[in-house]
C-alpha cells in the first residue's frame, strides 16, 4: 500500500509541476524564446510551448525517491546523482538558449565519468564471450561505458520531437528494466524504474495529444542518464543479463541518433545541427500523402506517435524476452537495425515519388528530393 501511495504521489508531483509550468510559463521560460522555437528547423508545434516538462519529471523522481531512501544501494544512488551535471547544463539551455551542442555533449561525458568514478560500475561485457574479450582492457570498458551513458542522453533528446513519443518510450523502457530487475531481485532498480514511469505519466497527460508542454533538454538528458545507468548497474550486478538485451531496450533513440549521424555525414552536413529528416519527422510529413490531404493537420503530430509506437515497442519486447540469452538478443539487435534502415530508405523513396506523382506543383518537380527535405 505504501508503494502505491508513493508512486501516486510521484505522479501527482510531476503533473502539478507541469500544470504550473503551463499556467505560468514565464516562471522559467522567456516568451521570445518560446516564440523563436516555432521557427526552428525541427519544430513540429504551432504555438509557444514551455519546454521544462522534464524538470517536473526529474524533480518528481527525486522527491519520490526520498520516500524509499533506506532501500537504495549506494552504487545506484551515486550513479544517478552524477546526472545532475548534464541535467543542469540542459536546464540552462532550456532557459537561456546559450549552451552549444558540444558543451552539452561534454556535460554528458562528465556525468558519465562521475558515475563511473563514484559508483565503481562499468560495463563488464555484453554476454557473448568472443565479444567480451575486449572488455578485459579497462580503458576499452570505460570508453564503451562513457559512450553508452552520454549517447543515451543525447539519443533521448533527439526523439523528443513528437507529442508523447519520448515519454511513451521512457515508460516502455523503464517498464522493461523494472521487469528484468524483478527477475534478478534488484529491488532498488525496480523502485527507481517505477518512480520514473509514474513521473513520466504525470507529464504525458499534458504532452499528448495536445502538446501543452515539452520535455526539454534538461529532461531528455536527465532521464537519458537515469535509463542508461539503470541498465548499466543492472548488468554490472548480474552477469547473467545480456548487454545486447539492454541495448534492445535502448534501441529506438540510440539507433535513430547513430543513423542520423551517418546520414548527415553522407550528405556532407554537420552532425550536430538539427534537421527535419528523422524517422518521426518523416512519418508526420507522410500522413497527408497517405490520407490524400493537401496539407498537414494539427493532430498529425500526435497521430504519428501512434504510428511509430509498434516500431518503438518491438525491440523492447525482444530485449525483455531474451534478457538472459545474449546470442538471441544480439541477433534481434542486428535484425532491428537492418529493419530500421530498410524501412527508412524505402519510405523516403516511396513518399518522394508519391509527392511527384501527385503533381502538387512544378516547383516540387524541379527541386526533386530537395523539395521533400524542405517541406
Amino acid at each position: 500500500m505504501f508503494d502505491l501511495l508513493a508512486f501516486t504521489f510521484t505522479f501527482a508531483i510531476s503533473a502539478l509541476l507541469c500544470a504550473i509550468a503551463i499556467l505560468r510559463p514565464s516562471l522559467l521560460m522567456r516568451q521570445d524564446h518560446m516564440i523563436s522555437d516555432l521557427t526552428a528547423r525541427q519544430a513540429q508545434h504551432t504555438r509557444p510551448t514551455p519546454r521544462v516538462g522534464g524538470v517536473a519529471i526529474v524533480v518528481a523522481v527525486f522527491t519520490g525517491g526520498l520516500l524509499f531512501a533506506d532501500r537504495f544501494e549506494l552504487d545506484l544512488v551515486l550513479a544517478l546523482l552524477s546526472g545532475a551535471v548534464v541535467f543542469l547544463v540542459g536546464l540552462r539551455e532550456d532557459i537561456m538558449r546559450n549552451v552549444s551542442p558540444r558543451m552539452r555533449l561534454l556535460a554528458a561525458f562528465i556525468s558519465a565519468s562521475l558515475a563511473i568514478l563514484l559508483s565503481g560500475a562499468q560495463l563488464p561485457g555484453l554476454g557473448i564471450e568472443a565479444v567480451d574479450v575486449v572488455f578485459q582492457w579497462a580503458i576499452v570498458a570505460i570508453a564503451i561505458t562513457l559512450l553508452w551513458s552520454a549517447g543515451t542522453c543525447h539519443a533521448l533528446n533527439l526523439i523528443d520531437g513528437l507529442n508523447g513519443l519520448a515519454s511513451l518510450y521512457c515508460v516502455c523502457a523503464a517498464g522493461a528494466i523494472c521487469i528484468i530487475a524483478g527477475y534478478t531481485e534488484d529491488t532498488d532498480i525496480q523502485i527507481v524504474s517505477g518512480l520514473l514511469i509514474a513521473a513520466v505519466l504525470g507529464f504525458f497527460v499534458f504532452n499528448w495529444p495536445l502538446g501543452r508542454i515539452f520535455m526539454g533538454d534538461a529532461g531528455a538528458y536527465g532521464i537519458g542518464h537515469i535509463l542508461a545507468w539503470l541498465g548499466l548497474i543492472l548488468i554490472a550486478r548480474n552477469p547473467e543479463i545480456s548487454g545486447f538485451a539492454i541495448l534492445l531496450v535502448l534501441f529506438w533513440p540510440v539507433c535513430e541518433t547513430l543513423f542520423s549521424m551517418i546520414r548527415r555525414r553522407l550528405n556532407k552536413c554537420a552532425t550536430d545541427q538539427p534537421d527535419r529528416l528523422h524517422f518521426h519527422h518523416l512519418v508526420v510529413r507522410a500522413l497527408p500523402l497517405i490520407f490524400n490531404r493537401g496539407k498537414r493537420r494539427i493532430y498529425d503530430n500526435s497521430l504519428a506517435t501512434i504510428v511509430i509506437l509498434p516500431f518503438l515497442v518491438s525491440p523492447i519486447l525482444i530485449g525483455l524476452l531474451f534478457w538472459d540469452h545474449a546470442v538471441q538478443a544480439a541477433i534481434g539487435l542486428v535484425f532491428f537495425i537492418a529493419l530500421f534502415i530498410v524501412t527508412y530508405v524505402i519510405s523516403m523513396n516511396y513518399f518522394v515519388s508519391l509527392r511527384f506523382r501527385k503533381g502538387n506543383s512544378a516547383t516540387s518537380q524541379s527541386h526533386g528530393r530537395r523539395g521533400w527535405d524542405a517541406a
